[in-house]
């Protein structure tokens, strides 16, 4: 038995002759070579150098080593499939015409069953005897461990019992062992049952987390499915989603949600570990021609068994290096090493995320589950700084006996609470507002004036007054106001003007209106139009009672009379209830829009640049949104002519069976 350190000499002539001494001694035994790719330095590509040490080895054994009839010495190679392929298309091609790798034995992962065999045949050689509970979490640890790097096999299985042994043996000195011999599922896993107790776990782990309810809904809906799917004996994994688009502005918690899929993912047995390998899109990108490629590779390896948290990710939308990296990531996720073994999660603004789906088509069908993180309203706000400071105050009691008295947060008075969400909204309009972590940050800031208070700690009772909130939001609102006008660019020539008209109320009254039969209860029904098939009836109604026109007042340029209709025939509840978040979103858009142009009118100088400059972003995006609409009309992909809602990666019609994609537009 020999290692590849032991042919490898300290200096030039040594390899050679350490590596014949190895093969005279080995005539007439069997010879083998573990972790033989070891011996590989390097070398083989353009630029690439390589160790003239072990390249020396390497050329001393096919010089040797004849494989030929009637040769007295066999020779073994091993190591991973993988590494050994790479050595022999890199080094002297005359090892693999002694060593033909495509007639290789080739050892495959055990099965879960062989696995079990082995696992049970270890512990009676110990001298053990093992609960069939405790049997099944170490099968389910073999599971986990089987999405790390290099699966250990019948290695796992020692590396598992050596620590279950060690736990048993704590567990006996404390006399909560129930035997000396048998060992049970608290000596594999503390938290063995983490599964039965999923129900609770998910809102548990978000307990405290302001705006977190559709988050919470997902997750439990994913449990309930391996639950069910577990229960069928069948395999949950092939219908739960592995990679995830976060879409949302900074400091609406996308970072802290990652870390609780982790954890959650992990209870569900998916992962090997409940971590998260943090990275940016500068990790993954590389600075010349074939550094991308390796990069990728690494962190897909570092983070196998994990969670992959790609922050910043819109970035791989720029330049040729960054898409060599999303087409690495699209081409990596469909091989077996690393499918469904690590949860990806693409994170950014909704804008730049959208924008990255069309750098690569194979981006949306890969990542076909989002989560949107919104901006904390204000009210929202006011909830979680009141959390917050219940917690100092808590701590403070517990550590000093100290009383904080924060009634004028939990029962504030009507002027005061209008003021501050006031300002809170002000604050929100603002491009810099970072949402929870500025809350965080408002907190402190409040926390810490109270603290300046001597005479009340001396007394023992703290109080935080109105006086201090409002002075500390005033504080950061200046102070965001006055980033935001330094960091703004110079508006063009004339463009203030044309601001100017966009933002202002016409002076003239409108025109004549259109006839209209719309009544004050804000819908009003619409025939389809005369030119066109007419749908099927549907639930027993004429096509005229399914559909009606919606009537929420838009602005000048957007007047969208559109068609609502009840759900096409087909349409699957997926497809329905993404299509109705899209639409909701979509409103959200507008009505975000309407809050600017709003805001433009009542601004200062100060905040007014930084709205506008947001102002002029959704123009531009409103403006390609409706050439979109209007080449869709112009196409009649959608004979009814229902409205059309903008998805990821392309439109789908209001009723849900006609979809266009981006590259089909040509915009």
């Amino acid at each position: 038995m020999k290692n590849p350190s032991d042919f490898v000499g300290a200096h030039l002539g040594q390899s050679e002759q350490q590596t014949k001494g190895i093969l005279a001694a080995c005539l007439g035994k069997v010879l083998v070579i573990d972790e033989a790719y070891g011996l590989y330095g390097g070398g083989g590509k353009q630029g690439a150098t390589s160790d003239p040490y072990k390249t020396a080895v390497i050329d001393t054994i096919v010089a040797e080593v004849q494989s030929v009839p009637g040769d007295d010495r066999c020779v073994l190679l091993l190591g991973y499939k993988d590494q050994m392929e790479q050595m022999f298309q890199n080094v002297n091609p005359g090892l693999s015409r002694r060593f033909p790798i495509a007639s290789g034995f080739n050892f495959e992962d055990f099965s879960d069953d062989e696995l079990r065999q082995i696992f049970y045949m270890k512990v009676k050689q110990q001298g053990f005897q093992v609960t069939d509970q405790a049997a099944n979490v170490a099968m389910e640890m073999l599971k986990r461990a089987r999405n790390r790097p290099n699966f250990g096999n019948a290695g796992e299985i020692d590396i598992i019992l050596d620590a279950a042994k060690a736990q048993h043996q704590t567990r006996l000195s404390k006399k909560e062992a129930k035997s000396a011999t048998l060992l049970e599922a608290l000596d594999f896993d503390e938290n063995f049952d983490r599964a039965e107790r999923a129900d609770t776990n998910i809102r548990k782990l978000f307990e405290g987390t302001v705006g977190c309810e559709q988050i919470v809904a997902l997750l439990e809906g994913y449990q309930d499915t391996v639950r069910t799917m577990k229960s069928l004996e069948m395999d949950p994994k092939q219908n739960i989603p592995f990679n995830f688009l976060f879409r949302g502005p900074p400091g609406t918690g996308k970072t802290t949600t990652a870390a609780k899929m982790g954890s959650v993912f992990y209870d569900m047995g998916f992962l090997a570990a409940a971590e998260v390998v943090q990275c940016s899109a500068t990790d993954l990108i590389g600075q010349y021609v074939g550094q991308t490629g390796p990069k990728v590779q690494q962190l897909l390896d570092k983070a196998l068994g994990k969670v992959l948290f790609i922050d910043e990710a819109y970035r791989l939308a720029e330049g040729h290096f960054a898409k060599e990296a999303i087409d690495e990531i699209v081409d990596s996720l469909t091989k077996d090493r690393y499918f469904k073994k690590l949860v990806i999660i693409l994170a950014g603004y909704e804008a730049d995320i959208n924008r990255l789906m069309s750098v690569n088509s194979g981006l949306t069908s890969r990542f076909p589950e989002v989560i949107d993180f919104r901006a904390l309203a204000a009210e929202k706000c006011v909830a979680l700084m009141v959390q917050l400071l219940q917690r100092r105050r808590a701590t403070l009691k517990e550590k000093s006996g100290k009383e904080l008295d924060l009634s004028c947060l939990e029962t504030p008075t009507i002027s005061f609470k209008e003021t501050t969400l006031q300002t809170l909204t002000e604050l929100a309009a603002q491009d810099n507002w970072a949402s929870a972590r500025d809350v965080q940050a408002l907190a402190t800031a409040v926390f810490n004036k109270v603290l300046r208070d001597k005479e009340g700690i001396a007394r023992g009772s703290l109080v935080l007054t109105e006086q201090i909130i409002t002075e500390e939001l005033q504080s950061m609102l200046k102070e965001r106001a006055s980033r935001a006008k330094s960091s703004a660019p110079p508006l063009p020539s004339g463009l203030g003007d044309i601001l100017q008209q966009q933002l202002t109320p016409p002076s003239q009254p409108p025109g004549p209106a259109q006839p209209s039969t719309a009544t004050s209860t804000s819908q009003t029904v619409a025939q389809p139009p005369s030119n066109v098939d007419k749908p099927p009836e549907q639930d027993g109604k004429s096509p005229s009672q399914n559909l009606a026109v919606r009537t929420k007042p838009t602005d000048n340029h957007h007047h969208h009379h559109t068609r609502v209709a009840k759900r096409d025939a087909g349409v699957s509840d997926a497809v329905w209830e993404q299509l109705q978040r899209d639409r909701e979103a979509q409103e959200e858009r507008e009505e975000e829009y309407r809050r600017l142009k709003e805001a433009a009118r009542k601004a200062t100088d100060a905040a007014r640049e930084a709205i506008v400059k947001r102002l002029l972003e959704e123009e531009a995006r409103r403006k390609r949104e409706e050439e979109a609409r209007k080449k869709l009309k112009e196409m009649g992909v959608c004979p009814v002519g229902y409205e059309w809602i903008r998805q990821t990666g392309g439109w789908r019609c209001a009723g849900g069976s006609h979809w266009m994609g981006e590259v089909d537009l040509g915009l």
